[in-house]
């Protein structure tokens, strides 16, 4: 009977990573410049085409077709990748190309927009970000970096927990009962 409770509590955990395995949610910090009149601009009398300084916040959130070592590629809607997320600039709004790398479960990758104008470059292994855009000479153009951070899956937090649970349950009732406080 303990040897079943054991397994049951072992399968609930390796449920909850394979479960994680596949869909990815991040967090976006980044910190740079931009220019509103393209740095062509920039002169003493009208400072608005200086770069200046500025942050941007973002989330980055995809699903892969496994959980292997694989390279996977983000083709509009045509790619391995699905739900394909991120909340910078005009992105959330067009079409997407690139790839992504899982080699050893984590992802980098490198996105661009359509035309060219945008793009993103991520790493969850140093967990850093870099996005950029260049709208053209009289627009808007930016550079920023920083940090990407994990956001946890509610569902796969909910079955490690119910793992975890299960196992300290077994070893509790596995201790003498003089130990027990």
């Amino acid at each position: 009977m303990r040897q079943r409770s054991w397994l049951a509590a072992a399968a609930l955990l390796a449920a909850s990573l394979a479960a994680h395995a596949e869909h990815f949610e991040y967090r976006i910090n980044l910190s740079g410049t931009y220019a509103t009149g393209g740095v062509d601009d920039c002169t003493e009398i009208d400072p608005s085409g200086c770069p200046q300084p500025a942050t941007m916040t973002g989330l980055l959130r995809f699903d892969t077709p496994g959980s292997a070592d694989a390279t996977y590629s983000i083709d509009g809607a045509f790619g391995d990748i699905t739900n394909f997320y991120v909340s910078l600039g005009g992105m959330p709004g067009d079409i997407l190309y690139g790839g992504l790398d899982m080699s050893g479960g984590v992802p980098s990758g490198v996105v661009q927009s359509l035309d060219m104008t945008e793009y993103f470059v991520f790493d969850a292994g140093d967990h850093s970000a870099t996005y950029a855009y260049d709208y053209g000479y009289h627009e808007a153009n930016g550079s920023f970096t920083g940090t990407l951070s994990a956001v946890p899956e509610t569902g796969s937090a909910a079955l490690l927990a119910a793992g975890l649970a299960g196992l300290v349950a077994l070893a509790r009732r596995r201790q003498p009962k003089q130990l027990r406080a």
